[in-house]
């Protein structure tokens, strides 16, 4: 189970809380805002009798008012339940209408570039903005078991593999444009966030080139310094012979 903070609007885990006057105190781990959901109280009265009733309400109007407690944020819990998508194709991966088709960001009818992302829906091609093959059919396999979050997190890790992650947000922003109270696809937004600030390395071949460059380098020591040792050699033979007169 999950809460939305009413402060930074962030969907947190309900992990910690407290009672306090009858209600539900919630602190949120991110910002610390506490968010509080009172429960609604009913007084039954007993009707025992005309005489007792008029009495309880005389004393009722002749008791003062309480002054009324300052509104406090509501609680919103927000459950994972299964938001019923279709599962074709232009619903996967085509925003609906009223939104960017390339951040999937809202739009309004009369706008003619999109004000997040800079495009001119004019100019817009989906071909060149639809992830891969194998992201596509990861995607497809994805929504018939969207409650899994082991599935997420593999396909995730077969879009920051291919360098794909971009798309992978692309496509958790379509289904929240199509089902905006996806707790699942909240969680896998932010965990596309994070995951795109970790740095990780994705081209290999300079290292390559440098271990190939250092094999190299010792290889041209190696010869360098045999050549060397053979001239110190040979100097030192012709020193002896010139002493020993043994050289015209």
């Amino acid at each position: 189970m999950k809460f939305q903070c009413e402060a930074c609007e962030r969907l947190i885990p309900l992990e910690s809380f407290r009672m306090e006057g009858g209600g539900l105190v919630v602190q949120c781990q991110r910002c610390g805002a506490e968010s509080r959901a009172r429960a609604s109280s009913q007084v039954v009265l007993s009707n025992e009798g005309s005489g007792s009733s008029q009495s309880a309400s005389s004393e009722d109007a002749s008791s003062p008012s309480l002054p009324a407690r300052a509104s406090s944020p509501a609680l919103r819990v927000v459950r994972g339940a299964t938001v019923p998508v279709t599962l074709d194709d232009e619903s996967l991966f085509t925003p609906p209408p009223g939104h960017c088709p390339k951040c999937v960001s809202s739009r309004r009818e009369v706008d003619t570039s999109c004000a997040q992302c800079g495009l001119v829906y004019a100019n817009f091609l989906a071909e060149e903005h639809q992830p891969s093959e194998d992201l596509r059919g990861a995607w497809r396999s994805l929504a018939e078991r969207w409650e899994e979050w082991e599935a997420h997190d593999r396909l995730l890790t077969l879009a920051m593999g291919r360098g794909e992650l971009a798309s992978a947000g692309r496509l958790y922003r379509v289904r929240l444009a199509r089902a905006p109270d996806d707790a699942v696809a909240h969680r896998a937004r932010e965990e596309v966030v994070r995951r795109a600030t970790l740095v990780v390395p994705t081209e290999v071949e300079p290292s390559e080139l440098s271990a190939g460059k250092r094999r190299l380098r010792t290889a041209a020591i190696a010869v360098l310094s045999l050549v060397v040792l053979m001239l110190f050699a040979f100097v030192i033979q012709r020193v002896r012979m010139l002493l020993s007169g043994e050289l015209p």
